[in-house]
């Protein structure tokens, strides 16, 4: 592997045979996630490939720095001091999902292999539209299937672990090796992987699914109803999704709602008037910002109906 810096702080060139990288220093994280918000990291590339990944993980290695993973973005807020050690973009501009779907058997089940970068919507509608059932209610879900993935996204009743057979990751060696559904222990809004990027060294590559079969006119139009929900229920700008999980028996969004919370603000941070389990950056939200609402929400609904909200959302970076 040889490193190249172009100077100052300018681009470092990483290469390993033909496989190559661009790393940025100091390099901005707000264009990388859906709240819009955080510090620099120190470092970031873009990687899409098994070889760049392992390269990714190995230069990292070299240079004794920690690495954080950015998938779609969604469900994570950074700090605004930014985020230690290499960032790693596991997607690429114009890169194509379908390129990499695989469908490994077509009977009465469809058994699916899915690129961890591939958009969760993408999926989703890709499925229905084939006749896959299962999986139509990710139509409209922020974020990529690696990311689902590791948190185990879940909306009307289903998590996206439900028809999960394995999942693939490669590690800084370069080996890329396959781990069964059991092997994540999901439980609601968690897996083994959550938080757990830099302790473990692996890289989520894809994820393999055994789905059922079914009307594709059928299912599209389901799919079309789960999009035409989340767009009359849920606010479509800066937010990163679900801020707090469902406590047993009920929902976030109503106890925040009827502890009069909706369009509560803490600086460009707002609690959304579409969905109390939202906060949107209204466009000068910074990270403090958004948890110090958190802290707000969760205290006034402690007080109004006795219940603890815990954060569905993943702080990520370099929190004092």
């Amino acid at each position: 592997m040889t490193t190249r810096q172009r100077g100052g702080a300018a681009p470092v060139d990483v290469a390993d045979g033909s496989t190559r990288l661009t790393v940025q220093p100091l390099a901005r994280t707000d264009l990388f996630n859906t709240f819009r918000v955080g510090g620099p990291a120190d470092f970031l590339t873009r990687a899409g490939t098994v070889d760049e990944l392992a390269l990714a993980l190995r230069w990292a290695r070299e240079h004794e720095l920690p690495v954080t993973i950015f998938g779609g973005g969604s469900n994570m807020l950074v700090a605004d001091q930014g985020v230690r050690g290499l960032v790693v973009v596991v997607r690429r501009p114009g890169a194509r999902s379908e390129s990499g779907l695989e469908v490994l058997e077509e009977a009465d089940e469809v058994l699916v292999r899915v690129p961890a970068a591939a958009p969760s919507n993408w999926f989703g509608r890709t499925a229905a539209e084939r006749g896959w059932a299962d999986l139509a209610w990710l139509v409209g879900l922020p974020g990529n299937v690696g990311g689902a993935v590791v948190n185990n996204a879940g909306a009307h009743g289903g998590e996206i672990t439900d028809r999960l057979v394995s999942v693939r990751a490669v590690s800084a060696s370069g080996e890329l090796a396959e781990y069964p559904r059991e092997w994540l222990k999901p439980s609601y809004r968690f897996t083994t992987l959550k938080g757990s990027a830099s302790e473990r060294d692996l890289v989520l590559v894809d994820a393999l699914f055994r789905l059922r079969r079914g009307d594709a006119r059928a299912l599209a139009a389901e799919a079309d109803d789960y999009a035409e929900y989340r767009h009359r229920t849920q606010p479509t700008g800066a937010c990163a999704g679900s801020i707090f999980k469902n406590p047993p028996g009920t929902y976030s969004g109503l106890l925040i709602e009827q502890a009069g919370l909706k369009g509560t603000r803490v600086g460009g941070a707002v609690v959304s008037e579409k969905h109390a389990n939202f906060i949107v950056n209204d466009g000068g939200a910074t990270a403090a910002d958004i948890v110090n609402l958190i802290h707000l929400v969760q205290e006034r609904v402690l007080q109004q109906s006795g219940i603890e909200l815990e954060p569905e959302i993943e702080r990520t970076g370099d929190w004092v």
